[in-house]
């Protein structure tokens, strides 16, 4: 079978498909930027006393079990509290200070709730693990697609400027096919490597079993005894020794895990909104059990693993990776539109000969 009906076929059956992916993703490149413009209210910079301080309070009411606290912006000066009570998960959003700015129920589509439902749909169509391993392979089947194009689309020696200008013509056929070949030759090396990390996230955990190339957890030899420290304390535990950091995430401990796992964003470390910087203490004697300071080298394998997200989503650019993000986004829904507009008019046209 020629490239060229691979290509054309392949398209045609995971276009929706790679559409909606990049549809998705488009719509959450921003995310963060644009509920964080839709709330009202401080924006004061991280401060882990008052922080820590809102934490212990929500703990001690007898109601309210907290399970997580995330970054809700690149500034860090904002957070969201992830918490349960009477039998209903919520979001309250603090500033920096731990002042209250907005308490949200997480079982709507109000109040920012919708980025969460896009994210889950664009990582793993709201179907968990087997989502993402079909995601991936579909993210796999996308890579070879583009390798296709990019080899029925390489111009001959001489003929790249050609190629890469605007195309010309008005008949429909070869100027739906000129702006197809010419976006693809202009967006394709980006696109591939964007959708290389892609793949590589929906399949990030078996990885890295893989190169055991794991963030060691600590290892639980004896139950520790006596009563649980604030979490005011593991936070001040955790950030002693990276000067400077700031707060990206703060897990509570659970019945398995008798440790606050502290994720921060460690200065010198790899742009990013979540920092990978990674830290355990000890729930009750505040030691630091074990500590992965992501600014330092770790193998390759494990860069590699650190490097995939930031890259998939643009922040590794800042705001101009994440820009170049969207535009691929763009790229390939065009690309898509394209490419069926291409097949559709040629198979009419085909129509109306074999009619006369």
């Amino acid at each position: 079978m020629q490239i060229r009906t691979i290509h054309r076929y392949v398209s045609l059956v995971f276009a929706a498909l790679w559409v909606f992916q990049a549809a998705t993703g488009c719509l959450i490149v921003f995310r963060w930027d644009i509920d964080d413009v839709g709330v009202a209210g401080s924006r004061a910079a991280f401060q882990a006393e008052r922080l820590g301080a809102r934490l212990d309070s929500l703990v001690l009411k007898p109601d309210t079990h907290v399970s997580s606290v995330w970054s809700a912006n690149n500034s860090a000066s904002r957070f969201d509290i992830f918490y349960s009570r009477a039998d209903t998960d919520r979001t309250l959003r603090v500033d920096g200070q731990g002042e209250p700015l907005r308490d949200r129920r997480n079982d709507t589509l109000s109040d920012g709730n919708i980025f969460d439902r896009l994210s889950d749909l664009h990582m793993a169509l709201m179907l968990g693990d087997a989502g993402r391993a079909f995601l991936g392979i579909s993210g796999l089947l996308l890579l070879t697609n583009i390798g296709l194009g990019l080899k029925l689309a390489w111009p001959r020696t001489g003929q790249w400027l050609k190629a890469l200008g605007r195309p010309k013509g008005k008949a429909a056929v070869p100027l739906l096919h000129g702006w197809h070949r010419t976006a693809g030759l202009w967006i394709a090396l980006p696109a591939f490597i964007t959708v290389s990390a892609g793949v590589l996230l929906a399949f990030d955990d078996g990885l890295e079993g893989l190169f055991k190339a794991e963030i060691p957890a600590p290892a639980i030899t004896a139950p520790s005894m006596g009563d649980q420290i604030k979490p005011s304390v593991a936070l001040t535990a955790a950030l002693a020794p990276y000067p400077g950091a700031t707060l990206s995430g703060f897990s509570l401990p659970g019945e398995d895990t008798p440790w606050y796992k502290v994720r921060l964003r460690a200065k010198g470390e790899m742009p990013r909104i979540w920092g990978l910087t990674t830290v355990y203490i000890d729930a009750h004697d505040g030691r630091v059990l074990s500590a992965y300071d992501a600014r330092q080298a770790h193998g390759p394998a494990r860069l590699m693993l650190d490097t995939i997200y930031p890259l998939h989503t643009g922040q590794i650019g800042g705001i101009a990776g994440r820009i170049l993000q969207l535009l691929i986004g763009v790229w390939l829904m065009a690309m898509a539109g394209l490419g069926i507009s291409l097949w559709w008019t040629r198979k009419r046209l085909t129509n109306k000969k074999s009619a006369s």
